[in-house]
């Protein structure tokens, strides 16, 4: 018994091969695709696209452009129900894809940044750094508001009341006359043509 369904398997195995390899296809037919090869473009101008067209059917690579010029359309007619494609949506994916990926490395590389920094201060820190600020007493209402104003190193002295001086502070109130000026304004009218 055994050794029969051994034989009928392998026959049944050797005629599915022989039934499944054989060819089907005339000599003459070719696949539907190379129709895309001999497609002559039609251009419709109120869309802007170019449509391969063969046999009054659509097949191969199509595309428009907006107003401006950018292409807003690339797809792919197969010639076979359902094997159509659209390029412009894949390439939009897989730009996403790169950006998603590079985007993640240089996170990924600035949080690695982070940590060396904070690993650095950590490291560089001592017990000078722990010391306790003493507070300093305030004498009035005034004297917190000081303790937010920046020290100045610049001297500064302030004018005499004697001397007479302008309304606008750092012009004396003798200006030099125009035509006193050594270097000639770059906003003056240029000079007559002889």
């Amino acid at each position: 018994m055994p050794k029969l369904i051994r034989q009928w398997l392998f026959l049944s195995f050797v005629g599915l091969t022989i039934l499944g390899c054989r060819q089907t296809a005339k000599k003459n037919d070719y696949p539907v695709i190379y129709n895309a090869w001999n497609a002559r473009y039609q251009y419709n101008p109120l869309t802007r696209e170019m449509q391969p067209v063969v046999d009054n059917q659509t097949i191969g690579r199509a595309w428009s452009r907006d107003e401006f010029g950018r292409l807003n359309s690339m797809y792919f007619f197969s010639g076979v129900n359902g094997r159509d494609e659209d390029l412009l949506h894949t390439h939009k994916v897989k730009l996403d894809k790169k950006r998603d990926r590079q985007w993640e490395d240089e996170r990924e590389a600035r949080i690695s940044q982070i940590r060396e920094q904070i690993a650095l201060r950590e490291s560089n820190e001592t017990d000078q750094s722990q010391q306790v600020v003493e507070a300093v007493p305030e004498e009035d209402g005034n004297a917190d508001m000081d303790a937010f104003i920046p020290m100045s190193t610049i001297e500064f002295t302030l004018p005499d009341a004697t001397a007479p001086s302008s309304d606008i502070p750092g012009i004396p109130l003798d200006a030099p006359a125009e035509g006193a000026m050594e270097e000639p304004s770059p906003f003056a009218p240029l000079p007559a043509l002889p």
